[in-house]
């Protein structure tokens, strides 16, 4: 590999950027843990739907442009140290564009949208998930920890996000369920920042009819596996000795 070739390669990568994502303190077997769990404030405007077509095709979109612009770049003789930041940059924003042009096409109709929050709303005053995964929590943390609300060294707070919906070009949906969970030791300092991290369940892509059948249980049970899935991530990863 040539010294201009690495040098667009390492720029792109700059422009790509990386994260890891926050770890939590872990809680030692047999310690006393006040448990909360809330819903956050309903998302205005209901239910969201989130056209996943369009996030794919930009990210690829973005990704092209680095490559082709940080290539450009190398084009420039003696100034490459300039021109492949700047071709890259350049390069990522027109693929931007493009590849939100593309996905746009795989948004659900208002009509098939309004249909599928109806639906999702139905079934949700039915199903107590906020309950769900209170309860799923508390089962699994009971086997590690002494549950003592109000006289706790630790304060674990979930707080549960709204519902969000997914939808591909195809029409298959997904659903996403968040929840923001916080640690304080009781024994700090009140003023003291909790940690916190964001854990969510993405659950698998289906066809549009099998969510619309009012016949079907698939969207309790997928409700029920995901509670299931983040009380499991929660608990596991505190729990870590």
């Amino acid at each position: 590999m040539n010294r201009q070739t690495l040098c667009a390669l390492l720029c792109c990568g700059w422009f790509a950027g990386c994260a890891s994502p926050p770890s939590m303190s872990s809680i030692r077997s047999g310690e006393s843990v006040d448990i909360a769990v809330m819903a956050s404030a309903p998302a205005e405007g209901g239910i969201k739907i989130t056209n996943q077509a369009l996030g794919s095709d930009t990210t690829t979109g973005v990704h092209s442009g680095l490559v082709a612009g940080g290539l450009w770049g190398l084009s420039c003789g003696p100034l490459v140290v300039l021109c492949v930041p700047l071709g890259a940059a350049v390069g990522a924003l027109t693929g931007t564009v493009a590849g939100a042009a593309v996905g746009v096409t795989g948004a659900l109709s208002e009509e098939a949208s309004s249909q599928l929050r109806e639906r999702v709303n139905k079934v949700r005053q039915s199903h107590d998930v906020l309950g769900e995964l209170r309860s799923n929590i508390t089962e699994r943390a009971g086997k590690h920890w002494a549950l003592q609300p109000g006289a706790s060294l630790h304060v674990l707070n979930v707080e549960m996000h709204d519902l969000a919906l997914t939808s591909t070009r195809d029409e298959r949906i997904g659903f996403v369920l968040r929840a923001t969970v916080s640690l304080r030791d009781s024994s700090k300092s009140a003023a003291e920042t909790p940690k916190q991290k964001l854990y969510e369940y993405r659950s698998p892509l289906s066809p549009l009819a099998v969510w619309m059948d009012p016949g079907s249980d698939f969207l309790n049970t997928s409700l029920r596996s995901a509670t299931q899935q983040i009380a499991t991530q929660i608990v596991a990863e505190l729990a870590l000795r």
